[in-house]
């Protein structure tokens, strides 16, 4: 009964969060206003052998002189563009009325190609977050962030806003440590109680009174470990949306993947995203 309800009280948190973008990653809608200084930018950069990454220097209409402390791990133009040469480390220095700004360049060796990502039916990236690898279309948004002790990945054809809502498709991935194996017996308790009336009142808990229809939840088949998948439409203020919810339980980890869709077109489809994510989810040991 404990880990019922340790398991419940987790994912009742994570379904709050879940409910509103603006909730889940509040972090991505603050700025910061700052004074017009003289700063380069980057301060510090990672690149692999032949990559090459424009820096520059703002605040002032002067023009900079540019400088590597060796030319052997990055080269930079007279322009700021810095050249990636071999594995190692090097300071470039960009100097404005007599006044140096550094940025800190590290050079590593090129990585092996991702097959997974090779073999995606869009262009794709491979990305890591903590110990979880999944891939994503290049031409996507990405934003990382952490509330309430989980990781959260938002995934979006679109730019995340302060006014991003509902009306945006996307995905949003949670990752939350276990402090042990969950139990498929206890699992399967806790699944039992989950109904359309729950997602009801985890939605009115952020504020929003919804009505949700074609609630369904099914085992879900992954060699990770224990899925669930839940489906369901919401209607909230006229814009009805379809949600599916992907509970993922590994040895160590939980991997929420949670896709809404208002209906929108995307490039490429968030179906097809959706379901090559699943499938090259990857846990490093």
């Amino acid at each position: 009964m404990n880990q019922i309800k340790r398991i419940a009280k987790m994912l009742s948190i994570v379904l709050i969060l879940s409910m509103a973008v603006q909730l889940a990653l509040p972090g991505f809608f603050t700025s910061t206003a700052t004074a017009a200084t003289i700063a380069i930018s980057p301060k510090k950069l990672t690149l692999e052998v032949g990559k090459t990454k424009v820096l520059k220097v703002t605040g002032t209409k002067v023009k900079a002189t540019w400088k590597s402390s060796d030319a052997k791990i990055a080269t930079v133009s007279k322009t700021g563009l810095v050249t990636a040469k071999k594995a190692g480390k090097a300071t470039i220095t960009a100097t404005v009325n007599k006044k140096a700004y550094t940025c800190s360049v590290t050079v590593k060796e090129k990585k092996a190609n991702n097959p997974l990502v090779d073999a995606a039916p869009f262009k794709a990236q491979g990305v890591t977050s903590g110990n979880v690898s999944y891939i994503f279309p290049s031409s996507w948004n990405k934003y990382e962030g952490a509330a309430s002790g989980l990781t959260q990945i938002f995934l979006s054809p679109e730019t995340m806003t302060s006014s991003t809502d509902d009306q945006t498709p996307y995905i949003l991935l949670y990752l939350a440590d276990l402090a042990a194996p969950s139990d498929a017996d206890t699992l399967a308790a806790y699944y039992k109680e989950f109904t359309a009336d729950t997602i009801v009142s985890q939605f009115a808990q952020s504020g929003m009174d919804v009505t949700v229809n074609n609630f369904t939840l099914t085992n879900y088949a992954t060699d990770l470990g224990i899925g669930y998948l839940t489906s369901f439409d919401y209607t909230y203020q006229g814009l009805t949306v379809k949600r599916n919810i992907y509970d993922i339980y590994t040895d160590k980890t939980l991997i929420k993947v949670m896709v809404s869709d208002p209906g929108k077109t995307t490039t490429p489809d968030l179906n097809q995203v959706t379901d090559y994510l699943l499938k090259t989810i990857q846990i490093s040991k």
